[in-house]
Order: structure tokens, then C-alpha cells, then sequence
């Protein structure tokens, strides 16, 4: 029943082109979609010359954020991405939620920590030669460490929740790639069996394999 209401809906996602086709936010919502088989558009726009109009326009149209990533589901604009992800799993039958409080409650946190590592990902990208180095050297394996072992709550499959992939699963892979991870995990042997599994999904791997 839920897949069936979301299907009938036009289901777009919105978000800067900044290059790198797999970079930013926006690529969370993107594997998200994907694995969940649900149809849509990925409509990429220029930060600069495009943003600031459809900025105005969906901040008319309710969605007072004013951020991208977002979704457009019919006349309904779903933004910010980790709410805009568990909305879509309650429209799932919560598909990519725990089964008790406390199974919430740890994707909970970690998809809130997956805030604080994005941020930190800009120096990579954004800073001086030091803090580059400061980044891959001390900050990225800090990182790595505490989510590694998050991953390893659960002994009985790859994924945060042991077999059952969830929402929060979709931002740690992304944020390894952005944070050029995927290739680093030797010595995080629970990330390293996550990427493996995530990235052997039919879906993920069609998508990925389409990126090549």
C-alpha cells in the first residue's frame, strides 16, 4: 500500500551540480531512492546562476528551509536530508527504521553524527595544505574508529542494525566516498564488510556500475 501511494507520485530530486556527479548531500537521497526502487528524476542545477530563483520559489511554496537537497512528491516539497529520508521510510512502512525504541534510537544517533563528519569533510576540500593534512591524518581516522565501532552493535550482519539496512547506513557510505574512504577501511574491519555488502545490493550496484 505505501509503495503503491508513492509511485503514483511524480517523485523528483533536487540538487547543486558540483562537479563531482556522486558529491554532496544530495547523493544520500540519491542511493536512498535508488535501493528503494522508486522512480524519479535527479535534476541538478547551478548553485550560482539557478539557485537563488528556485530558491524564492519553493520558499513561496511552504518550504521554508530553503535548502537542497530536497524532493518534490506531487505538489509536496520533502527537504533537509536525514528527515526527508525518514519520511520517506514511514511512507515505506518505516522499510529503513528499527523495530524498537532503542534500534531507533541508535540511528538516531548516528545519523546525527554523520552531521558533524560532513562538516569536517570541507576542510578536505575547502582547506590549506595543513589542515588537508590534519584532516586525512588525525581527523578522518577519528572518525572512522567511532563509526566502525557503532558497526559493530550488532554482530548477525554488515549493516548498523545487524541485518537490516536503514537509513542511517545510506549516509555513512556516502560520507566514506566523500571523504575518500572506500579504499581505506583495512584497518576498520566492520566499515570494510558494510561498503562490501552495501555496495553488492542489485540496486546499488546497478546504479554504481552506471557511474563508471
Amino acid at each position: 500500500m505505501y509503495l503503491s501511494l508513492l509511485i503514483m507520485e511524480k517523485i523528483s530530486l533536487y540538487y547543486f551540480n558540483l562537479g563531482k556527479p556522486t558529491f554532496g548531500r544530495g547523493e544520500n537521497l540519491k542511493l536512498f531512492l535508488v535501493d528503494a526502487g522508486l522512480e524519479h528524476d535527479y535534476i541538478r542545477f547551478n548553485r550560482e546562476t539557478e539557485w537563488p530563483e528556485m530558491r524564492e520559489e519553493i520558499i513561496k511554496d511552504g518550504y521554508y528551509a530553503g535548502s537542497a537537497p530536497y524532493i518534490k512528491m506531487g505538489n509536496k516539497i520533502v527537504g533537509r536530508t536525514v528527515p526527508a529520508m525518514r519520511y520517506i521510510s514511514v511512507k515505506l512502512g518505516n522499510k529503513y527504521h528499527g523495530s524498537t525504541d532503542e534500534k531507533n534510537y541508535l540511528l538516531d544517533v548516528v545519523s546525527d553524527m554523520t552531521n558533524d563528519w560532513f562538516e569536517s569533510i570541507k576542510k578536505l576540500y575547502l582547506g590549506n595544505e595543513e589542515e588537508k593534512t590534519r584532516h586525512i591524518e588525525v581527523i578522518t581516522p577519528n572518525w572512522l574508529k567511532k563509526f566502525d565501532n557503532y558497526y559493530s552493535c550488532y554482530q548477525d550482519g554488515p549493516y548498523l542494525l545487524g541485518n537490516k539496512i536503514t537509513y542511517p547506513d545510506f549516509l555513512v557510505y556516502h560520507l566514506l566516498d566523500d571523504d575518500q574512504c572506500l579504499q581505506r577501511l583495512d584497518e576498520y574491519p566492520k566499515l570494510k564488510v558494510f561498503v562490501e555488502a552495501f555496495e553488492e545490493r542489485p540496486n546499488i550496484k546497478e546504479y554504481l556500475i552506471s557511474l563508471k
